[in-house]
């Protein structure tokens, strides 16, 4: 078994590395259908089907202990870093607000 890393995101932040690793990137960094990914997009799925301000102001800013694989966490970087630049777009705000920086590891 793979060593796990502690992260704490919002679950803005769980949306923004969605966004990016799953929406954005249409295939081109694998590795994006793992048991991390599941988890959250089952905390996403929680989100209120409500148009209650506070409700979903306080969903948004809900702060989780994820436990993900260092190879999800590679895959997260990648995908944050990579993409927009493929795209030629800047990179997202969750790389200096939401996701801790990581070490290089090349």
């Amino acid at each position: 078994m793979s060593d796990t890393v502690q992260i704490e995101l919002t679950m803005y932040g769980i949306a923004e590395v969605l966004k990016w690793c799953i929406d954005r990137n249409k295939g081109r960094i694998p590795g994006v259908d793992t048991a991390g990914f599941k988890k959250m997009q089952a905390l996403l799925a929680e989100k209120p089907q409500v148009s209650d301000y506070t409700t979903l102001d306080q969903f948004w800013k809900k702060k989780v202990v994820l436990e993900l694989t260092k190879e999800e966490v590679e895959t997260i970087d990648r995908c944050l870093y990579d993409i927009p630049n493929m795209e030629n777009v800047p990179l997202p705000q969750i790389r200096h607000k939401f996701w801790p920086k990581q070490p290089v590891t090349h």
